[in-house]
């Protein structure tokens, strides 16, 4: 059945996503937008509705949403740390992780002075609490 020169589809769901993943999912038209979609859809098939199941198509399709550009400003350009100008006046903390137990310990804290580029290394375990993180901080670093 014709309608204005285009292919009337009937109610029919199945074939409905067919002929839109027929558009969308090619190599081609590469995963387009909703009105790109729709444009190329209608270029030659017509339902009541066809903008609508477009649109929910596009929104399902996950390469869509993880490729899709986001509407953020760009971040800027980076600028570098200052330099620290005595020992110990910046430091980066860091956990060395999974590691076979050895005396009972099985985690690494590694802490790096940037000024100095010392590094002190305190076996711990994954039971450590925040409490006794910071005592071990303090007696060590």
């Amino acid at each position: 059945m014709l309608k204005e020169e285009k292919v009337y589809i009937l109610k029919d769901k199945k074939l409905r996503v067919e002929i839109i993943q027929l558009h969308h999912d090619t190599p081609i038209t590469g995963h387009g937008e909703q009105w790109k979609m729709v444009e190329l859809v209608t270029r030659n098939y017509w339902w009541l509705g066809i903008t609508k199941e477009v649109k929910q198509y596009v929104e399902g399709c996950d390469q869509c949403q993880r490729m899709k550009n986001r509407a953020e400003m760009p971040a800027g350009k980076l600028r570098p740390n200052k330099v620290p100008e005595r020992p110990w006046q910046h430091i980066l903390v860091d956990f060395i992780i999974k590691l076979p137990v050895s005396k009972d310990h099985d985690l690494i804290l590694v802490v790096c002075d940037r000024f100095l580029k010392m590094s002190h290394f305190v076996a711990i375990t994954e039971k450590t609490t925040v409490k006794g993180l910071a005592k071990l901080f303090r007696n060590n670093v």
